[in-house]
């Protein structure tokens, strides 16, 4: 009897050592505190910016388009992440009297050999693909006195990468082709029949927000504007007034006028946090009690499980029904 009880005892206190270690580490190592995202939301060609940051232009009427990122990052120091990104955005706009669009009046491609363009009205339809590395500072979580923590923080992001354009523009009504001798599209980069794509220098700051459904999973928010080194996202060059069909080709490019791209996203989404265990198959062949679980840096933040919920992992866990 003895020995079945003393059998017992050690099975019992080996048991909840086993459970002891289940948290083991909170350390910040190479396999720890990795998140990613997917987003998804609407996107906006907001305005095109003189490459000396000394004036504005907008050649068409911009639309609401949709797009959508991936990002993977790991955290290396306490709040602070740094990842990588990429992301498809699509624009799109028109306008309807293009008489003052001097790239499409003034320039000799629409204007000579038998082309006269004529202002009706015209359309783009454009996206960009671009890889981005950035690194984000998560501010910690909102807190009140009455409740301690909750389960929100904000960020900000900072990020720079490379560009891929795509872009077309056109008229509208097919018919308006017949009456100006020009081919559709009027202009075209990175699509058929030009298709043919730059790469552009793309910077972007952002912020956002993580609100923690669970331990790892998160609902995310962000609003991120795009500052992209093209300036036929909008289809259309640009182009100063002083600029005439009757001006020699090779002074052209003297009336062009450099600019940047500004976009705008808001995307919302899910990001999940996760750890690698590269000792994981090595451990269980040898421990096939232990279970270990690293906490992330968002536990801190997390609402404790309730005791019965703590309860329902440990071994031989029976339920107790209450009496009716």
């Amino acid at each position: 009897m003895k020995i079945i009880v003393s059998t017992i005892l050690i099975f019992v206190v080996f048991i909840k050592m086993l459970s002891a270690q289940q948290w083991v580490s909170q350390e910040n190592t190479i396999e720890t505190n990795w998140n990613i995202t997917l987003q998804v939301g609407r996107t906006a060609l907001l305005s095109e910016i003189n490459t000396n940051f000394k004036g504005i232009s907008n050649d068409m009427n911009n639309m609401s388009d949709w797009g959508f990122n991936i990002q993977i990052a790991k955290m290396v120091w306490e709040r602070v992440d740094i990842g990588a990104e990429f992301t498809m955005a699509n624009y799109k706009g028109f306008k309807s009297n293009p008489s003052n669009v001097a790239y499409l009046m003034q320039h000799y491609y629409y204007n000579t050999d038998g082309k006269d363009f004529e202002p009706y009205p015209i359309y783009y339809d454009s996206d960009f693909t671009n890889f981005s590395a950035f690194v984000k500072y998560n501010f910690i979580n909102f807190s009140s006195w009455t409740k301690g923590y909750f389960m929100l923080n904000l960020y900000v992001k900072m990020g720079v990468g490379v560009a891929f354009p795509t872009s077309e523009m056109g008229y509208s009504e097919k018919i308006s082709y017949k009456h100006t001798g020009l081919t559709h599209p009027l202009y075209s980069k990175g699509r058929y029949p030009n298709t043919n794509k730059d790469a552009h220098n793309f910077f972007t700051p952002a912020f956002g927000l993580n609100y923690q459904l669970s331990e790892r999973l998160f609902f995310s928010a962000e609003a991120s504007f795009q500052l992209i080194g093209a300036d036929n996202l909008d289809g259309v060059h640009n182009y100063a007034n002083t600029l005439r069909t009757d001006t020699p080709r090779d002074e052209v490019y003297l009336h062009r006028i450099r600019v940047y791209t500004l976009t705008a996203k808001f995307m919302f989404g899910v990001t999940y946090f996760f750890n690698f265990d590269s000792e994981k198959n090595e451990r269980e062949r040898q421990l096939p009690w232990y279970k270990q679980r690293y906490r992330s840096y968002y536990s801190d933040f997390h609402r404790p499980s309730t005791k019965i919920r703590r309860q329902t992992r440990q071994p031989f866990y029976r339920h107790k029904f209450k009496d009716e």
